[in-house]
Parts: structure tokens; C-alpha cells; sequence
């Protein structure tokens, strides 16, 4: 197995999560890491599951001792940073909310594209840009939307 295909991961969640305790404050790590498990990782793990094992569109490969359930262990909790940062700078202006979650859609994109590259996952032709996109896109508003009927942090503090 080569370097790239078995430090990806780790490496990705150690820089992501450096950056979730740089950046998002003690007081408040606690909502942000509870939006992050059920929307990252739990959302992980319910899409993967629903395009790897009923629609058998995507699948997981080269895991290595990463590997439960036929997935990758180690992408859920990449996701759970992932949402713990997209949350933590989601915009205050209303103006640049779409263009965030169009951003971070493509950057989503992007980056199954590059765990393509590393050789851990694999997909149907069809499903990646465009569709992926879409899916992506859905997801990511879903998170906002929660996010902004029911966080505390945007409702009190970032009011804007």
C-alpha cells in the first residue's frame, strides 16, 4: 500500500481537527463537535451507506486497519471536523451564504476526487462531478438550514 493511500486520512483529520481547536473557542466546541457527529459523521455514514450498499454506486477500498463495516473508520470522524469547521465560519451576511455552500460543495467534490486519487474509494463514472455536486450541495444546505433553526450560536451571537 502505498504512503499517500495509508496516511490520507489520518493526516487529513489530524490538520482538520488542529484547526476546529485553533479556531473554534473551549465554551463552545461542545455544539459545534454535537453538529458535527450527527450531520458529518452520522451523515457520513448514512450516505455511504445508502449509495455503497443499496445502490452500489460508490465503495471504499484499501482501508487497511481502518476498515468497519465496509467503510473507512476513519471518514466519518473527517467529516465530523469538516462540519465543525464549515459551521463555525458559515457567513453572518445572507449574501454570502449560497456562494459558501456552493464552495464547500464543489470543495466536496474536490476532495473525493483526491481520495479517488489516493486509491481509498472509487465510484460510477456518472456520479462524480455533477452529481456528487448535487448531492453535496443538498447536504450541505440541509446542515445550514438545521443549523439556522436550531444552533444557539447563530440565533444569540452571530445575529447579522
Amino acid at each position: 500500500m502505498e504512503l499517500v493511500t495509508l496516511l490520507f486520512y489520518p493526516v487529513y483529520l489530524l490538520v482538520t481537527f488542529s484547526f476546529t481547536l485553533i479556531f473554534i473557542p473551549k465554551k463552545d466546541y461542545k455544539e459545534y463537535f454535537i453538529y458535527g457527529f450527527l450531520f458529518g459523521a452520522l451523515g457520513d455514514v448514512l450516505i455511504v451507506s445508502l449509495f455503497q450498499n443499496v445502490l452500489q454506486i460508490m465503495w471504499f477500498k484499501n482501508m487497511g486497519l481502518f476498515a468497519a463495516w465496509d467503510q473507512n473508520f476513519l471518514s466519518p470522524a473527517s467529516w465530523l471536523t469538516t462540519v465543525m469547521l464549515f459551521l463555525y465560519f458559515f457567513p453572518q451576511k445572507k449574501i454570502f451564504r449560497y456562494p459558501y455552500i456552493f464552495t464547500f460543495s464543489c470543495a466536496s467534490v474536490g476532495y473525493g476526487l483526491l481520495v479517488r486519487n489516493a486509491d481509498l474509494f472509487d465510484f460510477r463514472p456518472w456520479l462524480y462531478p455533477y452529481v456528487s455536486f448535487f448531492v453535496f450541495f443538498l447536504w450541505w444546505l440541509c446542515i445550514t438550514w438545521i443549523f439556522l433553526k436550531t444552533s444557539s450560536f447563530f440565533n444569540t451571537e452571530k445575529k447579522g
